[in-house]
């Protein structure tokens, strides 16, 4: 979420709950601003799963600190003991990410020096106002999926260029650094990319789509076989027939690459490169044996890499 717009939300949902805690007449209303401000966060699926666990943590706490307080009174030594008992279980249930705010409640008692059902019911009040508008603001979210399109697209064209590096290393005109450096521009762009997705699948309460997420994990993996070849290219020490063919590969695959593209071409391309390979004349030195052992791995590893994308689009094809 972009800071100043948190920021917005942050000081928006605490004057509210403020203004409705002293409204409804709570006592200390301003604790309802101050569990606003730790409700306020990234996503409506976390803003909603904080509240629940404030929820749970609050019925607990209280529970611990009216037994506590109703047999050894109120004083520090009782509050400690409270805590000591409270803590622990609070992080046993996961309830760590709540514990301020619920402590906050509970010392209100201490300051009443009363758990009498009425201050109960006002630290229920304070929790539930903060946090209700809190999610009521955090469902006023930016939508990421103009970025994640425009991500989408930018990858689309970093994994071209990379392709197509390939095919201009494989024909002798590109340095082995140049490969390096796109491949590792591509894996931060993707990275970037996947933090968006995944703010923009936690923000959708109701029709949740992984297609965005699914489409960056697809893509590192073709990215990982990519690296791997990248690793082994510099064993090829001789142009041969087999060089070129690979690199027309390479370059067909980069002029017809899309997120929507079925690959069926691009299989029977390879399997024609298989019977190539077949066909072609054994090795006659080592170096030979060697640079012709590469190739046929890279072949092997974009066979992979065409497999990956048709996993995909059979899956969302429709």
């Amino acid at each position: 979420m972009n800071i100043k717009f948190k920021m917005i939300k942050i000081v928006l949902a605490t004057s509210i709950a403020i203004v409705i805690a002293k409204a409804v007449g709570v006592i200390y209303p301003f604790s309802a601003g101050t569990i606003a401000i730790l409700s306020v966060l990234d996503t409506k699926k976390e803003s909603i799963a904080t509240a629940l666990k404030r929820l749970g943590s609050t019925l607990m706490a209280f529970t611990i600190a009216s037994i506590i307080f109703y047999f050894l009174g109120f004083s520090v030594w009782t509050f400690n003991l409270f805590l000591m008992v409270y803590v622990p279980a609070a992080y046993k249930l996961n309830f760590q990410s709540v514990i301020a705010s619920t402590t906050v409640l509970v010392s209100h008692f201490i300051t009443a020096e009363s758990i009498a059902l009425s201050w109960q019911i006002n630290g229920f009040l304070l929790m539930i106002i903060g946090a209700t508008t809190a999610i009521v603001f955090n469902l006023w979210m930016p939508s990421y999926e103009k970025d994640i399109n425009e991500n989408i697209r930018s990858i689309e064209e970093e994994l071209r260029q990379l392709l197509r590096l390939f095919y201009t290393y494989l024909m002798g005109d590109t340095v082995y650094r140049e490969l390096k450096v796109k491949a590792h521009q591509l894996s931060d762009l993707l990275e970037d990319t996947k933090k968006i997705a995944l703010l923009d699948y936690q923000n959708r309460l109701v029709n949740n789509n992984d297609y965005y997420i699914n489409y960056i994990e697809m893509r590192e993996r073709q990215l990982d076989l990519l690296e791997m070849d990248i690793d082994n290219i510099t064993a090829i020490k001789l142009k041969t027939e087999q060089n070129i063919v690979l690199a027309e590969l390479f370059d067909d695959i980069s002029k017809q690459l899309h997120e929507k593209n079925p690959v069926l071409s691009h299989l029977d391309h390879i399997s024609s490169l298989y019977g190539h390979y077949r066909r072609s004349d054994l090795p006659k030195t080592r170096e030979e044996f060697e640079s012709r052992a590469v190739l046929f791995q890279i072949l092997r590893n974009m066979e992979k890499f065409i497999e990956i994308k048709r996993e995909f689009f059979m899956i969302y094809r429709d």
